[in-house]
């Protein structure tokens, strides 16, 4: 199907998939904020697939969104598991200048 100018309508079936996903995403996001939780937390809590939310935080982990927080014992499963945050104020701060140190030696 085209559309007055000639190229190709967007397919609704497609951007609402497309909609349904960014959705998601941001309500990760924003579980991920309030406190840090495990992957299956997130999946108890929203109800989104835990194979999204393992996507959503890869995608997060590039754009350095999220951190790993700590490690400790997820309370469904009783096994150790990693607790992730996107608030940015409990990311653990990389040392800059221990990454520089030798990037002017030639």
């Amino acid at each position: 199907m085209k559309n007055e100018k000639g190229s190709k309508a967007p397919n609704p079936e497609t951007q609402d998939k497309d909609n349904h996903f960014v959705s998601q995403y941001k309500t990760v996001y924003q579980s991920f904020m309030k406190r840090p939780k495990t992957m299956l937390m997130v999946c108890v809590e929203t109800g989104i697939m835990r194979e999204n939310i393992c996507r959503y935080v890869a995608s997060m982990k590039e754009q350095e969104k999220i951190q790993v927080i700590r490690k400790g014992y997820d309370p469904h499963t009783g096994y150790i598991a990693e607790y992730y945050s996107t608030n940015g104020d409990l990311f653990t701060k990389s040392n800059v200048q221990q990454l520089n140190l030798f990037s002017n030696v030639i």
